[in-house]
């Protein structure tokens, strides 16, 4: 559900969110033509895939609290909170799970991505942080798009088919969700 606004033409974020709250889907984006895409993501979601972006990214925290779940470079997850009005950057490469509970909204700003970048997705043992499976389908832009329908794709082949699902290190079944 793309929203775009005009170039040197100011908003107010705040209310634009809250003017139909009620009708919101996951995300809505607010640019996408320039050398950046922003969109504001809102909660509930239930996903333990982490992204891996190949440019850095700018969270900031507009309602609610973001549970941002990365892993650090021992990897081992790493778990950051985030409130109203806080925001971070985070550096390219590094796997993350923004997971939001209802009622949180986050802004999300990122430069788009060159040809030759592939967004990747990693699925970690939720007990040991093993990895147990990555997919790197091409990124779209669009709530539509391939990428976001591959996570799709790959959440149910991992709800059936638990030799995927299952961390061969800890034996640990990874519950997936939507």
């Amino acid at each position: 559900n793309a929203v775009m606004f005009p170039h040197l033409s100011k908003f107010n974020l705040q209310q634009w969110i809250d003017a139909d709250k009620e009708k919101w889907g996951r995300r809505r984006t607010v640019w996408q033509d320039s050398d950046f895409i922003t969109v504001v993501h809102r909660g509930p979601n239930r996903g333990k895939q982490f992204h891996i972006n190949e440019g850095d990214e700018i969270f900031y925290q507009l309602e609610g609290e973001l549970s941002f779940h990365y892993i650090n470079s021992s990897d081992k997850r790493e778990v950051l909170v985030l409130k109203p009005g806080e925001m971070f950057l985070l550096p390219a490469n590094v796997p993350h799970s923004p997971r939001r509970e209802e009622g949180s909204w986050t802004l999300v700003i990122e430069r788009k991505r060159r040809p030759d970048e592939v967004d990747r997705w990693v699925w970690f043992c939720e007990k040991c942080d093993s990895k147990l499976y990555e997919a790197a389908p091409r990124s779209g832009e669009g709530p539509n798009d391939k990428a976001n329908s591959s996570v799709e794709e790959t959440n149910k082949r991992l709800r059936t088919d638990l030799t995927l699902s299952t961390c061969k290190r800890c034996g640990e079944t990874l519950k997936v969700e939507d």
